[in-house]
């Protein structure tokens, strides 16, 4: 009997025989994420239940030195959901998928981490006086994980300029530690201490190591997040932006940007799309198709503005476009066939498809590489130039591994910061190709760590490692993460190819 087998036999004792497997097809698919530039098959996958089920099976990891990959959704775009390198076991949570309290009085929620973030939206928006999350997770939230949102810091959907990326909201976690002891932290973590409420107390800020972790400190098994009421109302509009005197697009609508941000204006979201990403859209069709009739031929940026009473409402609005008027931008219709983005944004679900005009774009044949970053707002301008510059220097290699651009839409993000999503997209998603696509996508992350300072979330594989690679992370600081994670996971069974913090055991 090999290894793996007897691995096998103890585990389907936890879990019972449906819920795990080391069929080929089964464990081939669980060897990519969205992103389609290599990947590592497992040897074995399971899908437990309970915090109780994942605390045994990492105990039996731990005694046969049996690597582990935690995955959600499997909606991540940088290889953060799947094994680097073969073999190993992959722990699907997502049939923990339960809203366990909604403590209204104390307004929060506590879930299992496998909901995706469109179902507990779903599901709040109809218990009490209606709830959701503040930011309520990414673009990809239909399938996306709460989980995988909390490893990565997401920050897409609704609510980002208000409240910030998804982990800001986190009051406490449940998770399960690399060698199987299961922890609370926040509140809970007393044990006299009947829910969660706050995450800070009790000393350190213990559940800051899970959040962006990419699942290399431990399993992340239920989290409880502040709830916010449903605002009664909602105002959107939307401006292009063109060049116009001694000023770009660009910095045109980062001077806006700014000052809506410094000002502290009542912004829900904000999104702005680069002129060179409008002329892509108005050639599309599907969600975006109403964009051809729209006479627009610059940039644009759309706004959402939430209150509780019609006079909160309109006070906004006269504080928002303000600005953008004393900036002479042209306002375009109310309509989403004028142009109206943030009416579709907030009304008809486009919190939860915005970036499908991204990622969808050159449909099933195409390939896509996330490079997803944070930068301060005033810094846009030198992310344009980075991504024209970048693409004029290797349109060559470009065109060797099939044809694409590196392209990206920006978002506000309270209190001061943007997001620039976006990164690579080719237009053949070959395996043949798969070593150049990679080659090419950690050049474009190693130039947005060195040229623009950008700060990733999205650790994944590859970025993590070209933070290594490209000494964005100082000795002093890599070692510190060494440390940590030597003394959380001594086995070092836990996604140890991230950072390459497996080759340093």
């Amino acid at each position: 009997m090999t290894e793996i087998q007897n691995v096998y036999e103890k585990i389907e004792n936890i879990v019972g025989t449906k819920y795990v497997s080391d069929s080929k097809p089964i464990c081939y698919s669980y060897s990519m994420n969205c992103d389609t530039v290599l990947q590592g098959i497992p040897d074995l996958v399971v899908r437990p239940i309970t915090a109780q089920e994942i605390s045994e099976i990492l105990k039996i990891a731990n005694q046969d030195k049996i690597i582990i990959t935690p995955r959600g959704g499997g909606a991540d775009l940088t290889g953060g959901a799947k094994p680097i390198g073969k073999g190993g076991l992959v722990i699907d949570v997502t049939r923990m998928n339960k809203i366990l309290d909604v403590d209204e009085k104390n307004q929060v929620v506590t879930v299992e981490v496998g909901i995706s973030w469109s179902e507990l939206c779903e599901q709040l928006r109809h218990i009490g006086i209606g709830y959701y999350t503040g930011s309520t997770g990414p673009a990809s939230g239909f399938s996306a994980t709460v989980g995988g949102g909390l490893s990565n810091n997401s920050v897409g959907g609704g609510g980002a300029a208000m409240y910030g990326a998804v982990t800001e909201q986190c009051v406490g976690l449940e998770v399960v530690l690399p060698t199987g002891e299961i922890i609370y932290t926040g509140a809970k973590a007393n044990s006299f201490t009947e829910k969660q409420f706050t995450r800070f107390g009790l000393g350190p800020d213990y559940s800051g190591l899970f959040l962006g972790d990419v699942g290399i400190h431990g399993i992340k098994t239920k989290a409880s997040f502040h709830l916010y009421p449903l605002p009664e109302y909602a105002a959107f509009n939307t401006y292009e932006i063109k060049k116009a005197k001694d000023k770009t697009p660009s910095e045109r609508v980062t001077d806006v940007m700014i000052q809506w941000q410094q000002n502290h204006l009542p912004l829900h979201d904000f999104y702005y799309y680069p002129p060179t990403f409008v002329t892509i859209l108005r050639g599309g069709g599907g969600i975006f198709g109403p964009l051809k009739d729209a006479k627009v031929r610059g940039g644009l940026l759309y706004y959402t503005t939430v209150a509780n009473t019609q006079k909160d409402l309109e006070h906004n609005v006269e504080r928002i476009e303000k600005i953008a008027k004393d900036a002479e931008l042209r306002q375009l219709g109310d309509t989403l066939e004028e142009g109206n983005f943030g009416k579709w944004f907030y009304e008809e679900e486009g919190r939860w498809q915005w970036a499908y005009a991204y990622w969808g774009l050159t449909g099933t044949s195409a390939g896509t590489c996330g490079s997803c970053l944070k930068c301060p707002t005033y810094q846009l301008p030198d992310y344009i130039k980075l991504y024209d510059d970048w693409n004029k220097r290797n349109v060559n290699k470009l065109n060797e591994a099939g044809g694409g651009s590196a392209s990206f839409i920006v978002f506000g993000v309270y209190p001061t910061y943007l997001d620039i999503t976006g990164g690579l997209l080719f237009m053949k998603s070959d395996p043949e190709l798969r070593e150049k696509h990679y080659e090419i996508w950690k050049d474009l992350i190693i130039a947005q760590i060195k040229e623009t300072g950008g700060i990733h979330y999205w650790m994944g594989e590859i970025i993590g490692r070209a933070l290594v690679d490209s000494g964005a992370l100082t000795e002093e600081y890599y070692n510190f993460m060494i440390t940590i994670k030597k003394a959380l996971d001594p086995n070092g069974i836990l996604s140890p190819g991230k950072f390459y913090l497996g080759d340093k055991y």
